[in-house]
């Protein structure tokens, strides 16, 4: 019998991103498990980027960093070895050497999608304004070369997928592959081998803020801040000219302003990332925070955004919830907004447009969107699996499939 082993398949040269965004799981896998292989194939990349490896010593120290400088070197690794790794992992060309590979290493793949959001199509967008986006096509262009490609076996299935969007494992399991395999079980062409509901992210910040609650601090309106040059935006749309740029914040700016005295609530900014170098000067009338965003949720009256992962904890903490729209966003980032728009029935306003709200009319359409929508959000996309938080989950579903 071939021993088993445990880990994350990725392909990144810094894992300084990879373990913010994952910090909790981590934590969680490295409680549970006694050796984690993180297996890095960013050499075999088509492109591969030249430079070291950097940011592993975020990793608890039961985490192994395991790289190969060649595919003969990465297969007899494997040789012996039956291993089960969560894989994160894109599927344009750059990658289609790695999965090559993880198939003839029948390495078993798991995939986590948890994080309740209404995410990117898998295939790609067209805009007149930006008909040369090379970059964006080269990223989704070839989904259905990728998917002909786990059909015939030349690269590996998924064999389990974690998710915590009911609709989502719906589609799976009564999608047309699944229904063609029924008929026909010879042929295993469904991608998803077997699926798994969990719940979410947001559902395990909640938990989190619910056990370790503090005291209420001042009031505010907290605004989130999505870049308007965001890089999902310039892949699709082209570069964003600073007038677009001056036009939004200049809106956006008399946009708070109206809120923060109508409500008699001032005003905090957090702050993305990927703005603080570039646009903090536009938000100099207010208050920028350094803490984290997901961490001022719990304790903001309301909350104003366009499109954001935290619109799910949000809904998670039955917060108010503004959201603001403009043609300054382009089609990418407005496409989102709606999306959330409609599914929430939230409060909106067309910051490019004079504002004039009635107050009571506003809360009740506030109020409104709490009792009758996020319920069903919360159901549906956030908390469809019990009282458990997602990480414990993740941890006995592996558990229990793979090393019992």
């Amino acid at each position: 019998m071939k021993k088993k082993e445990f880990g994350l398949i990725l392909a990144v040269k810094d894992y300084l991103l990879f373990h913010k965004l994952n910090k909790e799981l981590i934590d969680e896998l490295s409680a549970s498990f006694k050796k984690i292989s993180v297996i890095n194939l960013s050499n075999f990349k088509l492109r591969n980027q030249n430079g070291e490896i950097k940011n592993f010593s975020k990793f608890p120290k039961n985490f192994r960093h395991i790289t190969f400088q060649n595919s003969r070197e990465f297969l007899a690794y494997f040789k012996d070895l039956e291993f089960i790794g969560i894989q994160y992992l894109s599927k344009n060309p750059d990658f289609y050497r790695i999965f090559f590979l993880i198939k003839l290493a029948k390495i078993k793949n798991i995939m986590i999608m948890n994080l309740g959001i209404f995410g990117n199509k898998i295939t790609p967008s067209f805009n007149k304004k930006n008909i040369f986006a090379f970059k964006h096509y080269y990223d989704k262009g070839f989904y259905y070369l990728f998917r002909i490609l786990t059909i015939i076996n030349i690269f590996p299935k998924i064999d389990l997928l974690l998710d915590s969007n009911v609709e989502n494992i719906k589609a799976v399991n009564n999608g047309l592959s699944r229904k063609f395999e029924n008929k026909f079980p010879f042929f295993k062409i469904s991608y998803f081998r077997n699926t798994e509901l969990i719940n979410s992210i947001s559902y395990d910040q909640y938990m989190n803020h619910t056990v370790n609650k503090e005291e209420k601090e001042e009031k505010y309106i907290l605004y989130i801040d999505v870049p308007i040059r965001h890089p999902d935006r310039i892949l699709r749309e082209g570069k964003v000219e600073e007038k677009i740029i001056n036009e939004f914040y200049s809106n956006l700016t008399k946009t708070l302003k109206y809120f923060s005295k109508i409500f008699n609530t001032k005003i905090l900014i957090a702050m993305h990332p990927s703005n603080k170098k570039n646009e903090t000067s536009f938000f100099s009338e207010f208050e920028i925070t350094s803490k984290r965003s997901m961490d001022l949720v719990p304790n903001a009256e309301i909350i104003i955004v366009t499109h954001s992962s935290l619109i799910s904890n949000a809904v998670m903490f039955k917060k108010k919830l503004i959201s603001i729209n403009s043609k300054t966003m382009g089609d990418y980032l407005n496409d989102l907004t709606q999306r959330y728009q409609k599914s929430l029935n939230l409060f909106s306003v067309n910051i490019d447009n004079d504002i004039d709200i009635d107050l009571v009319e506003a809360n009740k359409v506030m109020n409104l969107s709490i009792t009758n929508y996020y319920e069903k959000y919360i159901n549906q996309k956030l908390k469809s699996s019990g009282n458990q938080l997602s990480k414990k989950q993740i941890v006995e579903i592996i558990m229990k499939r793979y090393f019992d």
